[in-house]
């Protein structure tokens, strides 16, 4: 600090120069004194302000590593929670999966009990029948691998048999090669598990058994598992129906009969249709029997009235005849010839040898008249269609046999140019046409007789 005159106010007494000098050096150390105690409260002050901070910043540091040591430790439990939880999680998991195969085995059982039992059995019965192969093997001295390869040869033999069977039949085939071969290789094991134990009897008996059950078991519940199938294929019938003792006891008739059509309309779709078209068959064949002997039966009574009618006709014939010559008056001599009759008309052209028609016994000709016979009366209009060759064979067959011939002669006589069936109708619509050519037939019949 420099030093400076202090002027005396006025009125005031002028200080000593020393003085002045003196006060100025107090005010210089004191103002020194000052500047330097402001400067160390400064330097105080600084020190106190940087230990503050760094208190502060020490305090925020802890902090810092507080939060950061609880957000770790968060950290680290949640990490503890989420595994704890996934822990938990599998745990049920595993829980709910050994619970859910538990219900789902118990389920099966339930509701397939013969399924499980019979597997059981099979099981059982598979192990014993090994087991008395492979003890065989042993006994002998052979290898145990060679018993037990021998022990699932034979066994397995006959299972893939029966798989291949019922594969065979879930396709409509009837598999008999499988099916036996099943049987063969099940009755040999049993065999050989017999006679291998034969010393003990009862040891054999069940060992035997024991390959026999196996397969019995296998097939009874494998046939009563896809039964269902088959049916749905056809191939087997639905099951039969109960009629209960008391009613084979109490109705045996009625029940035995009710039984027998069960047995015989219960079959296999394929089954059912052969039967069918075998009863169609049948009864077509019985019908056209039936109608073939309808036919014949009418025919013979056809001819046997035509022939009645025929005879009936001659029998009037001659009755007029007879009538006639009763009135004609008596000769008292005889001409030494005999008047040749007239020409009768020309016969019908000669047709193929036929069959002739059985003899029948006719009634006793009457003795011809001299008198010419009578001419027939004019041709009518012929019906329609040309009957000319069955016209022609009536006059021929008539002329030969002495008789009215039947549809059936003609049909033999014309060759099948007309049927049966035809010539009758013809026949039956058209009788003055057949009287015409029975007159006919007589007329030639009575002009040969005449010339022999």
């Amino acid at each position: 600090m420099d030093a400076t005159t202090v002027q005396a106010p006025p009125g005031q007494r002028q200080p000593h120069e020393a003085e002045s000098k003196a006060a100025a050096k107090v005010t210089r150390r004191t103002g020194a004194a000052e500047a330097r105690i402001a400067e160390r409260d400064a330097e105080s002050a600084r020190r106190l302000r940087e230990r503050e901070s760094a208190i502060e910043l020490r305090h925020r540091e802890a902090e810092i590593e507080r939060i950061e040591r609880e957000a770790k430790a968060a950290d680290r439990e949640a990490k503890r929670a989420r595994r704890a939880e996934r822990r938990r999680a599998r745990r049920q998991a595993r829980t709910e999966r050994a619970r859910a195969a538990a219900t789902r085995v118990y389920v099966f059982v339930a509701g397939n009990a013969p399924a499980v039992y019979s597997s059981g059995i099979y099981a059982m019965a598979l192990y014993v029948a090994v087991y008395g192969q492979i003890s065989m093997a042993t006994e002998r001295g052979w290898p145990i691998i060679f018993g037990i390869g021998m022990a699932v040869f034979l066994e397995g033999l006959a299972l893939s048999m029966a798989l291949t069977a019922h594969q065979l039949r879930l396709k409509g085939e009837r598999a008999l090669v499988p099916a036996a071969m099943t049987w063969i290789a099940a009755g040999f094991a049993s065999a050989i598990n017999f006679v291998a134990h034969r010393d003990d009897l009862v040891m054999a008996s069940v060992l035997g058994a024991s390959s026999l059950a196996a397969i019995i078991v296998w097939e009874v519940r494998s046939g009563a598992k896809h039964r269902d199938a088959l049916r749905k294929l056809g191939l087997i019938p639905d099951p039969p129906e109960r009629f209960g003792v008391r009613r084979w006891i109490r109705y045996p008739r009625s029940t035995w009969r009710a039984w027998s059509l069960d047995v015989r309309d219960r079959v296999g779709s394929g089954a059912a249709r052969l039967l069918a078209r075998t009863e169609v068959a049948a009864m077509r064949s019985s019908a056209m029997a039936s109608a073939k002997a309808a036919q014949a039966a009418l025919e013979s009574a056809l001819d046997s009235a035509q022939l009645a009618a025929w005879e009936a006709e001659r029998a009037q014939a001659a009755a007029a005849n007879a009538v006639k010559a009763a009135k004609r008056p008596v000769r008292r001599f005889r001409l030494s010839f005999r008047r040749k009759p007239a020409e009768p008309p020309p016969a019908a052209k000669p047709r193929p040898a036929s069959k002739p028609a059985p003899a029948i016994e006719s009634a006793p000709k009457a003795r011809p008249s001299k008198q010419a016979p009578a001419k027939p009366s004019p041709a009518k209009p012929r019906p329609s269609g040309d009957f000319t060759a069955v016209e022609e064979a009536i006059v021929q067959l008539w002329s030969d046999t002495g008789k009215r011939p039947g549809a059936r002669a003609i049909e033999a006589a014309v060759s099948g140019v007309r049927k049966k069936s035809a010539i009758h109708s013809w026949m039956q619509s058209n009788p003055e046409r057949v009287d015409e050519l029975s007159a006919r037939a007589e007329a030639i019949r009575a002009g040969r007789e005449v010339s022999s």
